[in-house]
C-alpha cells in the first residue's frame, strides 16, 4: 500500500504505508514509468482527487487499484493530529487515513478513469489554445514592427515560419478536439444530461466533467459554487480556472442558441437588475445576470450529477 501526495509542478511524494519509508520522484511521465518498472507485484495507491492524473492512469494500466478521497478529510486528520502542512506530511497523512479509515477513498472505476482522460484532453485542449492565441498575437506584433522591412527576404520568411508555426498548433488543436469529443460522448454526464442543452458542446461539457470530476465530493451546492469561484471571499485563490471559463461557455452558449429556460432567465434576471439600479452600466447588468444564471446552472449540474453518480455507484 502506497499514499500519494502530488504537487503541481514539484515532486510526488510517495509514502510506503507498510514499511514507512518516504521517497519523492519528479513529476514526469520519464520517472513514473521508471518506478512503476521497479514495483513487483500488484499494489494499492492512495491519493487525494484533483491531480496526479498522469501518474493515476499509469498505476491503473500496470494493473495497481488506485483510491482517492477528499482534500478536506486529508486536511481535517492533519488538523486532529497537529501536523505541519508540508508535502511529505501530507503523503503521511493520507497513508493514517487510508489505514485507519479505508471507507474515506473511492476506488478509481471505469467512468473515473474515463473523468481522467476527459480532464488531461481537456487542459492540453485549453493549453494548445492559448499558445496558438500568444502566437497569433506575436506574428500581428511582429509583422506591425517590421512593416518597413517586409520585402526583405530574411523578414518574410521569419514570418513563414511563424505561420508555420500556427498551423501546426491549429493541426493539433483539430486532433486533440477530435480526441477530446470522442472520450466525452461516452460519459454518462454527456449521454444523460449535457448533450440535451442546445449550446453546450464538447469543449463546455469537457471543461465541467473534467473539473468537477465527481460531484459527491462537494458536500453542498456552496461549496461547488466556491470551487467554481463565485462566492467572493479573501484569499479564494483555490478555484477552478477551467470550471469558471466552462461556465462562461455556457453562458454564452445558451444566450446565442435562445436555450430555454435559460435564456428566458438570464432575460427576466437583465430586466430585474436594471429596475433595481437604474445607475449600473450595461456591461455590470449583463455579467450580474450572466452570473445568475450561472449560479442556478451550478445548483442543477450538482443534483444531476449526484443522482447519476448514484446509479453508477
Amino acid at each position: 500500500m502506497y499514499s500519494i501526495d502530488w504537487a503541481i509542478k514539484k515532486k510526488f511524494q510517495i509514502y510506503n504505508i507498510s514499511t514507512e519509508k518516504l521517497k519523492s520522484i519528479a513529476p514526469t511521465r520519464e520517472a513514473f514509468d521508471k518506478f512503476f518498472d521497479k514495483l513487483s507485484g500488484k499494489h494499492s495507491f492512495y491519493t487525494e482527487e484533483g491531480g496526479g492524473d498522469t501518474f493515476k492512469l499509469l498505476a491503473l494500466k500496470h494493473g495497481h487499484k488506485v483510491f482517492t478521497t477528499s482534500g478536506k478529510k486529508v486536511k481535517d486528520l492533519r488538523e486532529k493530529l497537529e501536523v505541519q502542512k508540508t508535502d511529505e506530511s501530507d503523503a503521511k497523512v493520507i497513508g493514517i487515513l487510508a489505514k485507519e479509515q479505508p471507507q474515506e477513498f473511492t476506488n478509481t472505476k471505469k467512468m473515473i478513469v474515463l473523468t481522467v482522460k476527459i480532464c488531461l484532453l481537456s487542459r492540453e485542449y485549453a493549453k494548445l489554445v492559448k499558445d496558438s492565441t500568444r502566437k497569433k498575437n506575436q506574428l500581428f506584433a511582429f509583422k506591425n514592427k517590421m512593416e518597413l522591412l517586409a520585402s526583405e527576404k530574411v523578414v518574410k520568411k521569419m514570418i513563414e515560419k511563424r505561420k508555420d508555426t500556427i498551423k501546426a498548433l491549429e493541426k493539433e488543436i483539430t486532433v486533440v478536439n477530435g480526441l477530446l469529443f470522442k472520450q466525452v460522448k461516452k460519459h454518462l454526464f454527456w449521454t444523460n444530461y449535457l448533450k440535451d442543452i442546445k449550446g453546450v458542446g464538447p469543449i463546455t461539457a469537457a471543461g465541467i466533467i473534467g473539473s468537477v470530476r465527481r460531484f459527491s465530493r462537494f458536500s453542498s451546492r456552496d461549496s461547488l459554487r466556491h470551487f467554481a469561484g463565485m462566492i467572493t471571499k479573501k484569499g479564494n485563490s483555490g478555484y477552478s480556472r477551467h470550471l469558471k471559463q466552462a461556465l462562461y461557455n455556457f453562458t454564452e452558449g445558451i444566450i446565442k442558441n435562445r436555450t430555454q429556460p435559460w435564456r428566458k432567465m438570464y432575460d427576466d434576471t437583465k430586466i430585474y437588475y436594471k429596475k433595481k439600479h437604474p445607475d449600473w452600466r450595461p456591461g455590470k447588468v449583463d455579467a450580474y445576470a450572466k452570473k445568475f444564471v450561472q449560479t442556478e446552472f451550478l445548483i442543477e449540474l450538482w443534483k444531476k450529477g449526484k443522482q447519476l453518480e448514484g446509479e453508477i455507484a
